[in-house]
């Protein structure tokens, strides 16, 4: 047997060799990798998150008040953008997302009653949510004011009787709800206890007798609905006479 002959075999029997160790050789697709585990979501402080809440409520009140819309804005607009409902109590989401709304309605009003209207909605929704959630809400008693003069004495009255009725509406408070309206059944103020300004006199004096005509109407309501409505006119009350004098009466341009 030549020599060709014998390489020409021996190449034969060993190329079966190369083709068993060529496939033991090709790789293996890789084994399917383990998804990485999703971060945990940052524990919700509701408690804070409430606190945060029912500050800013507080101040966006004390502007509409005031008749101050400008001043109303920034924590309209934080409620509006900043309440989340990720973590709190099962049934109270709705309420959140209701409270929201009117806080932008609150940061794009362009009239006073409007935005009082919507400010009584948003105390109302903390307290629905609240008793949605059954939480019992601890607010401290708020003492009676004192003043020197009778319009003074008057007027503190009136921020004594909102106060009240704002944490009737908030906790919710039926009794403060009711001593808030009790607060508000002194006579209204006569021309002689305001400032000398005729052109504005009159409208004070009406403005004066609405408000205490609302809390005596408000006595009689029992739903929340006819409550915030009747609220929301209080505060545009309030709202109405103190802008109608930036020097004297509230930090409203002068009419």
């Amino acid at each position: 047997m030549s020599g060709r002959i014998r390489a020409f075999i021996s190449l034969i029997l060993f190329l079966p060799v190369l083709m068993v160790v060529g496939c033991g050789a090709s790789p293996q697709p890789p084994a399917e990798q383990p998804k990485p585990a999703e971060p945990a979501k940052p524990v919700v402080d509701v408690s804070k998150q409430m606190h945060e809440q029912l500050a800013r409520v507080t101040v966006m009140q004390e502007a509409v008040i005031r008749g101050d819309m400008e001043a109303a804005v920034e924590p309209a607009r934080w409620i509006a953008d900043h309440q989340e409902t990720e973590g709190l109590p099962a049934g109270t989401a709705q309420f959140v997302t209701d409270l929201k709304k009117s806080a932008a309605v609150v940061a794009e009003a362009k009239d006073l009653k409007n935005a009082a209207t919507a400010t009584a909605m948003i105390v109302s929704y903390c307290g629905a949510c609240h008793a949605a959630a059954k939480i019992a809400v601890a607010m401290p008693e708020i003492a009676k004011p004192a003043a020197a003069t009778p319009a003074a004495a008057h007027m503190l009255e009136h921020q004594w009787a909102t106060d009240l009725m704002y944490q009737g509406l908030a906790m919710p408070s039926e009794e403060r709800w009711q001593n808030g309206l009790n607060a508000m059944k002194g006579s209204p103020l006569s021309d002689k206890d305001l400032p000398k300004d005729t052109k504005l006199t009159k409208e004070v004096l009406e403005l004066e007798k609405r408000v205490h005509e609302l809390a005596a109407k408000a006595q009689k309501a029992t739903d929340v609905g006819t409550k915030v409505a009747i609220y929301g006119d209080y505060l545009a009350g309030c709202a109405g006479c103190h802008s109608l004098h930036g020097k004297v009466w509230g930090p409203g341009l002068p009419k």
